[in-house]
C-alpha cells in the first residue's frame, strides 16, 4: 500500500474512532445520569423528554460532534464539504422519488396485502398515508422530534463516507446501522423515551436493515445527506406516529433483497461515486495535516 493512501486511511479511522467515542460519551453520560437516579438528576437538568433541554444535548450529539471535529482536523474546506452534503438537493429523480415516497408506500402495499388477505379491502382508510402523514411531515413535530437534524450529518454526514473510503458499501452500511443502533441503548432504560417500550435486539436489526436503505439511497444521490439521512430518518420516525404500523421483518427482508440485488453499488464496490466530494476532501487535506 502507498506511504499516501497508508496516511489517508490511518487518518480516516482516527476521525471515525474519535467521533464514535465521543458522540457515544456525550450522549450516553447525558442519559446514563437518569438512569442512574432520575429523581435526583431531574430537579438539576431537568425532564428527559421529547422537548427538554438534555434531550436535545443528547440526540444532538452525534451532529454537534461531526461539526466540531470537522472544523478541528479539516478546517473551513472540511465544514464546507460537511454542510454542503446537506444542501446536495440534486439527484436523479427516481432516487428522490425513492426518498420520499419509498418508505410509507412500503406499508401501504402492506396494509392493501393484509386487508386483501382478511377479506377487509373495501373497508380500508387510506386517511393515514394521503392526510396525517402529510400534515406531520409540515407540522412542527418535524423539528421538535430531532432525530433526523440531530443525528444525520453525523451518521450519513461525517461517519458513512469515510465508511466507504475504507470498506465497501454493504459492510459500511451494516457496521454503521450496528453502531447506529447500539447508540440508543440508553433511551432503552429511561421510562419517557420512546425506544423503553420497545425490545432492543429487534429495534437494532430494524436499524441495520434501514442504515442499508440509506446507504442505497446515499450512494444513488452523490452522498446527499438530505435525500439519504434527512428525509428517510424523518419518515421513519414519523411514520408509526401517523397510524401506519411497521413491520420489522418486512424491513429486514426488503434490506437483504437490496444487499443481494441492489447492483454493483451494494456488491464489493469500494469507493464512493467521483460525484460525492467527501472522498477528495480526505486525499487532498489529509496529506497536508
Amino acid at each position: 500500500m502507498p506511504a499516501e493512501t497508508h496516511h489517508v486511511r490511518r487518518r480516516l479511522i482516527m476521525d471515525l474512532l474519535i467521533y464514535t467515542i465521543a458522540t457515544f460519551t456525550i450522549t450516553w453520560v447525558v442519559v446514563g445520569l437518569y438512569i442512574w437516579d432520575m429523581d435526583r438528576v431531574t430537579p438539576i437538568l431537568g425532564p428527559m423528554k421529547l422537548g427538554s433541554p438534555t434531550f436535545y444535548v443528547a440526540v444532538y450529539a452525534p451532529t454537534a460532534v461531526s461539526l466540531a471535529l470537522t472544523a478541528i482536523r479539516y478546517g473551513r474546506a472540511g465544514l464546507a464539504s460537511l454542510l454542503g452534503s446537506v444542501l446536495r438537493f440534486r439527484a436523479p429523480w427516481l432516487w428522490i422519488a425513492l426518498s420520499l415516497l419509498g418508505y410509507p408506500l412500503l406499508w401501504l402495499i402492506v396494509a392493501l396485502i393484509q386487508n386483501a388477505a382478511t377479506g377487509n379491502l373495501a373497508s380500508f382508510s387510506f386517511t393515514p398515508w394521503v392526510v396525517t402523514l402529510p400534515l406531520l411531515l409540515v407540522s412542527a413535530r418535524v423539528f421538535i422530534d430531532a432525530g433526523a437534524l440531530g443525528e444525520e450529518l453525523g451518521w450519513r454526514g461525517f461517519a458513512l463516507p469515510r465508511l466507504l473510503e475504507l470498506t465497501n458499501a454493504r459492510n459500511a452500511s451494516l457496521l454503521l446501522g450496528l453502531i447506529w443502533g447500539v447508540w440508543h441503548l440508553p433511551a432503552f432504560f429511561v421510562g419517557s423515551m420512546s425506544q423503553s417500550g420497545l425490545a432492543f435486539v429487534p429495534f437494532v436489526a430494524t436499524v441495520i436493515a434501514f442504515s442499508v436503505l440509506m446507504t442505497w439511497l446515499f450512494v444513488h444521490t452523490r452522498g446527499s445527506v438530505f435525500w439519504a439521512g434527512i428525509v428517510p430518518h424523518t419518515l421513519f420516525n414519523l411514520v408509526p406516529h401517523a397510524g401506519i404500523h411497521p413491520v420489522g421483518w418486512i424491513t429486514m427482508a426488503v434490506a437483504l433483497a437490496v444487499l443481494v440485488l441492489g447492483g454493483k453499488h451494494l456488491r464489493g464496490w469500494k469507493k464512493p461515486p467521483k460525484e460525492i466530494p467527501q472522498s477528495a476532501l480526505y486525499a487532498s487535506i489529509g496529506q497536508s495535516a
